[in-house]
């Protein structure tokens, strides 16, 4: 029951009760006409009590129907035209105790009508580790009304928390989205957060640095990059061919003084074999100093030609009959000539191992490299130089080749909690601390390497840096299990025209669809954006790749979409629905046909016309490609996953960032502001 009813039933009982009270009915003698009226009707002197009693109560009902009556007619329409669509307050606070993302506001879930009583689609942050794609052909609002709202959101979360604010990686190809992100930690207090890695900038960063991964893993990834860069053939050889050289040639440069490598130093190893050579000579000589190779002869060899090999200083080994030397060629040669058998044998300890590293590369030159055809041998050359030379040029390596770090840089140790601030090196550019480093510490990293300057190098490093970031958050959850009293705080990886970063890595281990699907665990945000599905489809492999890369971003935000591939997909992910459906038919007989004696045209006839009406149920999808393609800007339609089970499709009207979020979307539309 409504409450205007209840309250007017409470109104009328309490208007009796009064009556009952202040006045209650004359007893008998004190009204003789009400004693006639008793004394020949008891009938009619009871009802007349019952409405004494009673009558307040009907007064009441009567007022306040003719007011309820007036308010509903004329007043509660101007009311509800006033209050329509009004939003309900913002339901996430920078204070929550865990992250979540208003995508937009929810009216009707299917027909872009208003609602009275509008709400907001929350994703909460098990959703959110499960990755967000946002769709939308170019001018439909996903950078103004996803991505730069979405970054508010997740980085002004605990932004007043050093141990708990969100960390970020921010790949872009504009330019602008850069300074956005600058802007929105300035608003949080969180300035100092922002790092900015790009052709020109104060920072330097290595993609060959890191410790943790060995040579092979780091040479995996380059040929990977150079096989999706540039070509997409299913043969693998050449991409083993990529693998095997440069794998081999950063296992060379960490065997050398130092142990630092970097991408010019494999393209210039690459194309000039002579300073290959001269190298690995270099790690030969190295490792004879570390770990000399003996010569081990008996004591009667030595007595018999104690004159011949006298030039050599031999020392005795105990209790085994045997004497040693440092083995050279000349003493070679002539053990040789005097058909003296000698074992040749090193110390052991670290620098057997050393040496063990070093005759594998040589033996990995002469036996492997040098033996293949030299046609062959420039065939790879060329497929891998033509990515390398990039690094080669003086501006690019000034970034991305820094030289080794001094000792004084080796030694420092950035701070733990707040992920380092990189040291100085030669020059106005310092250091890029580790990419862990920054992750714990809740360093925001932003790529502005805009691709109208160089669109190959631009992605390029987009996806090794991409690639490496990764890498580190997957060691996060072993690095958890060791320090399980350090909070692991959000990564929010946001990409924006992601379809020139994209990579999948099919049957190889490598790739994006693998990546986000293992940094769940790792508390790994992705929010990627791209123009259609088809501009996916275009830069990766043929087959169904992208389609194993979309599925491991669970909640896909559909804008408008101007090709019909894209808008056919979207309608298929958002399901079928049964439906009934009215048809009819009409039918029509005549009798003897007459004609018009004045126009000679046939009618007026006798007949009769039936219709009959029909209803069937058929699966229908719940949007069509159509209403893909008629979205209005701002306006989406949302697959959710609230990270436990995948909500229906459904409107979404989008909050741009610089419109205010109290207003509603229709209303803003009405305004002229959308």
């Amino acid at each position: 029951m409504k409450t205007s009813t209840l309250a007017i039933i409470g109104a009328a009982i309490g208007a009796c009760a009064a009556q009952a009270l202040e006045a209650p009915f004359p007893p008998v003698g004190d009204n003789p006409y009400l004693d006639l009226i008793a004394w020949h009707d008891s009938g009619l002197h009871a009802a007349i009590r019952a409405w004494y009693y009673g009558w307040p109560a009907v007064a009441v009902v009567l007022a306040a129907s003719v007011a309820l009556s007036v308010w509903r007619v004329w007043f509660q329409p101007l009311v509800r035209i006033v209050r329509r669509g009004r939003l309900p307050k913002w339901p996430t606070s920078p204070g929550d105790d865990v992250p979540s993302l208003v995508v937009g506001e929810l009216h009707h879930p299917t027909v872009p009508r208003e609602s009275e009583r509008p709400s907001w689609l929350v994703i909460p942050e098990k959703g959110l580790y499960t990755g967000l794609l946002v769709v939308g052909a170019v001018g439909t609002g996903k950078t103004t009304a996803c991505m730069y709202p979405f970054a508010r959101q997740l980085l002004h979360w605990r932004a007043d928390d050093p141990r708990r604010r969100a960390g970020a990686l921010v790949l872009e190809v504009k330019g602008d989205f850069c300074h956005q992100v600058r802007s929105i930690l300035e608003d949080a207090g969180r300035a100092d957060d922002y790092l900015e890695i790009g052709l020109g900038g104060s920072l330097q960063w290595n993609p060959l640095d890191d410790p943790l991964l060995d040579s092979y893993s780091l040479a995996y990834g380059v040929a990977s990059l150079i096989n999706q860069l540039f070509g997409k053939s299913r043969e693998p050889f050449w991409q083993q061919a990529y693998t095997n050289l440069v794998r081999w040639i950063i296992e060379l440069h960490r065997l050398l003084p130092g142990g630092w490598v970097t991408l010019r130093d494999v393209y210039r190893c690459t194309v000039d074999s002579d300073l290959l050579r001269d190298r690995i000579r270099e790690a030969q000589k190295l490792a004879d100093e570390i770990c000399p190779v003996r010569a081990v002869i008996s004591d009667e060899d030595l007595a018999r030609h104690p004159e011949a090999l006298s030039k050599w200083t031999w020392t005795r080994m105990p209790r085994t009959g045997k004497v040693a030397c440092k083995l050279d060629p000349k003493l070679g040669n002539r053990l040789k000539k005097l058909k003296v058998r000698y074992a040749a044998e090193t110390p052991g300890g670290a620098g057997e191992e050393f040496a063990e590293k070093v005759e594998a590369v040589a033996r990995w030159y002469v036996k492997d490299w040098s033996a293949l055809d030299a046609k062959l041998r420039t065939s790879i050359v060329e497929g891998i130089s033509v990515f390398l030379s990039l690094f080669d040029q003086p501006e690019v390596a000034g970034v991305f080749c820094p030289p080794p770090p001094t000792p004084a840089e080796s030694q420092t140790e950035p701070a733990e909690e707040d992920g380092g601030t990189g040291q100085s090196v030669p020059g106005l550019r310092r250091r890029l601390p580790p990419l862990s480093e920054l992750i714990e510490g809740g360093k925001v990293l932003a790529l502005n390497m805009p691709a109208g300057a160089n669109p190959a190098l631009a992605r390029a490093i987009g996806v090794l840096l991409k690639n490496a970031w990764m890498q580190a958050l997957l060691r996060r959850p072993a690095e958890a299990a060791r320090r399980p009293e350090r909070h692991m705080r959000p990564a929010v990886f946001i990409c924006d025209e992601y379809q020139a970063f994209a990579t999948v890595g099919q049957d190889d281990p490598s790739g994006d669809e693998k990546a986000f699907a293992l940094t769940r665990q790792c508390r790994c945000i992705p929010i990627v954006a791209t123009q259609s599905l088809s501009s996916l489809r275009s830069v990766l492999p043929s087959g169904e790749a992208w389609r194993t890369l979309v599925q491991t971003l669970r909640t896909r935000i559909f804008l408008s979409l101007s090709d019909e591939s894209s808008a056919r997909i979207a309608s298929e992910m958002c399901g079928s629905v049964m439906k009934t459906e009215p048809s009819y038919t009409f039918s029509e007989t005549t009798g003897r046909p007459e004609f018009s004696l004045l126009s000679g045209r046939a009618g007026g006839g006798r007949g009769t016309m039936g219709a009959s009406k029909s209803f069937r149920r058929s699966l229908q999808p719940v949007f069509t490609p159509r209403e893909f393609a008629l979205l209005a800007n701002y306006q989406a339609i949302c697959l959710p996953y609230d990270g436990v089970k995948s909500l229906p499709a459904r409107r979404v009207y989008l909050k741009p960032h610089y419109l205010p979020r109290t207003k509603g979307y229709w209303r803003l539309r009405k305004e002229g502001r959308i």
